[in-house]
């Protein structure tokens, strides 16, 4: 009973820090991008409060509370570019499209961890491509979510190739993604706390 509730609260913690370190790369990134006003709406838009903005030529330096966690980041913005991770070019790279600014952050910062982009297989579904993909459901080797339920249609989950979920799945918790079905559907990757 007690050592549950213990793991209980050391893993809600996890995942707060997790949320706030997402916001804060978020964050970071619309700083580098547009300046304070677009960092404190990312972060907002996150769930959390922008309590720091520092610019020092190209690189923007936040820091964000989420609860009662509190996580920095800092972006740097390259000319020619809106914003770059440590792997540039890595956005660009992949089907990034429709995403939703935290999952887009969870994204980079894995990026900026793993020192390469991230392979995305699937991203961002229209409720048209929801309800093609349910339509073949029979053919995919995947649970396929209902149109109107699937995380894709908010812009919050990827998937990823087989081959890669071990190397993400190691930095995962880290960067605010989460791993619901990690038997059923191993290739899905969610941006935690959205559900």
């Amino acid at each position: 009973g007690a050592a549950a509730l213990g793991l209980g609260k050391i893993g809600g913690a996890a995942v707060a820090r997790a949320q706030a370190r997402t916001a804060a790369d978020a964050a970071a990134l619309a700083g580098a991008a547009d300046g304070e006003q677009a960092a404190r709406a990312m972060a907002s838009a996150n769930g959390a409060r922008l309590v720091a903005y520092a610019e020092e030529g190209n690189d923007t330096q936040v820091a964000v509370v989420l609860g009662r966690a509190r996580a920095s980041a800092r972006a740097r913005r390259e000319s020619g570019r809106r914003w770059s991770s440590s792997a540039p070019g890595a956005l660009a790279a992949r089907r990034s499209d429709g995403l939703a600014p935290a999952m887009l952050a969870a994204l980079a910062r894995a990026e900026q961890l793993l020192g390469r982009p991230v392979p995305i297989s699937s991203g961002y579904r229209s409720p048209g491509e929801q309800a093609s993909l349910w339509a073949r459901r029979a053919s995919n080797p995947y649970p396929v979510a209902p149109p109107g339920t699937s995380m894709h249609e908010l812009g919050l989950a990827v998937d990823v190739p087989l081959s890669f979920v071990p190397t993400l799945v190691t930095i995962a918790p880290e960067v605010g993604l989460c791993h619901p079905y990690p038997d059923t559907d191993p290739v899905h990757f969610e941006v935690c706390g959205h559900r």
